[in-house]
């Protein structure tokens, strides 16, 4: 059996490796979320402007 401080450092790394995957997973998640979100605004406003640009001609 491994000793304790080896056994200890073993599950930190592990925890701490796992705990940056986690990071980063939700960060990817909220940046395509954001740019999903971005892209369906720009969709909604395009009518708006089009009716914009038609009322002042």
């Amino acid at each position: 059996m491994p000793e304790a401080t080896t056994l200890s450092f073993a599950l930190t790394y592990t925890g701490t490796l796992a705990m940056a995957a986690l990071m980063f997973l939700a960060q990817l998640a909220a940046i395509t979320i954001l740019l999903a979100l971005a892209g369906v605004a720009r969709l909604l406003t395009l009518p708006v402007h089009t009716a914009v640009r038609r009322r002042q001609q």
